[in-house]
């Protein structure tokens, strides 16, 4: 038998309705209670409608936050909370983690049977909420970064990341809902050692050559490696108050993302590995990233644009 037979993954039309109780401004405020950050969130109507501006053109209709400044106004003040929920009564709830709690944002079922495989188990040990088309699962804080693409359809909500909670609508109509509880109060399971080592993958040695210059470049590859050493020396900054990091800014992803576009390059030849690495790693330590950390994104972003040479 499939060993995630017996886990049990309600077809969308089978999910019990949220009590009545359970109203968004009590949840939100029971996230507040036990320490997480909430903001309310744009909502969602029929026809993938939302309440933003954009209308039916919203890319994330229900999952953005109505807040001018996004994450660095949440907040666990319950008189603000309810203040927000006056003005916005069907406002979704969104949480920010990374401090109280960090979630395994899986999308597709396929990439929940390979979380899964990962953890050997059948189910999670902790928190489940089943989302419009995937899953989240719940853990601990555990001070990592959030991380796109972990896995196949597999996304990681740590530091500078945010997630919808139940009892928010979804853009299908149905309701964010736990399907294994959370309780204010009980600690929350640590990340298990394997997510951890795929969210944060072993260093990668990289060795640069002091002779490697950046003329051994083609005019082509000269102008793209200079496009993304500027798009990364201009990425956002961590937002850090009262000695909390709301958010982790956009450095690391930035660095991924020039990476996989050098690495999708030379894929086809023609770019010195050695001089471009060596550039980039510059310029992720001159935004603030470790040398260990940076190398490990520039290896995973280079390996991804090999997979995917430019055509």
């Amino acid at each position: 038998m499939n060993r995630h037979a017996s886990a049990e993954t309600p077809r969308a039309g089978t999910r019990t309705p949220t009590p009545r109780h359970a109203s968004l401004l009590s949840t939100a405020l029971r996230y507040a209670a036990a320490g997480i950050a909430v903001m309310p969130l744009h909502t969602p109507y029929p026809g993938s409608m939302c309440s933003c501006r954009a209308g039916a053109a919203c890319g994330s209709p229900g999952k953005h936050p109505r807040l001018r400044h996004g994450l660095r106004e949440a907040s666990t003040d319950p008189a603000l909370i309810r203040a927000w929920w006056r003005r916005w009564p069907d406002a979704n709830i969104g949480l920010v983690t990374g401090t109280v709690l960090d979630v395994c944002d899986v999308d597709t079922t396929p990439g929940l049977s390979a979380v899964l495989d990962v953890l050997g188990v059948i189910r999670p040990a902790g928190p489940l909420v089943r989302t419009g088309h995937g899953w989240h699962l719940w853990f601990a804080a555990s001070d990592l970064p959030s991380r796109v693409g972990m896995l196949a359809g597999v996304d990681w909500r740590g530091h500078g990341g945010s997630v919808v909670a139940p009892p928010s609508r979804h853009a299908t109509g149905l309701r964010y809902l736990f399907q294994q509880p959370w309780t204010t109060g009980s600690a929350l399971p640590s990340c298990p050692d394997p997510l951890r080592r795929l969210v944060l993958p072993p260093p990668v040695r990289v060795r640069t050559s002091p002779a490697a210059s950046i003329d051994n470049l083609d005019r082509y590859a000269q102008a793209a490696l200079h496009g993304e050493l500027q798009r990364i020396r201009g990425a956002p900054r961590p937002v850090i108050r009262h000695g909390k990091r709301l958010s982790g800014g956009g450095r690391n992803n930035a660095v991924h993302l020039a990476a996989f576009r050098l690495g999708q390059l030379a894929a086809r030849g023609g770019i010195d590995r050695a001089a471009v690495w060596a550039r980039l790693i510059e310029a992720a330590i001159d935004v603030g990233l470790s040398t260990g950390e940076a190398r490990r994104t520039i290896a995973s972003g280079w390996r991804a644009g090999l997979c995917r040479p430019r055509r």
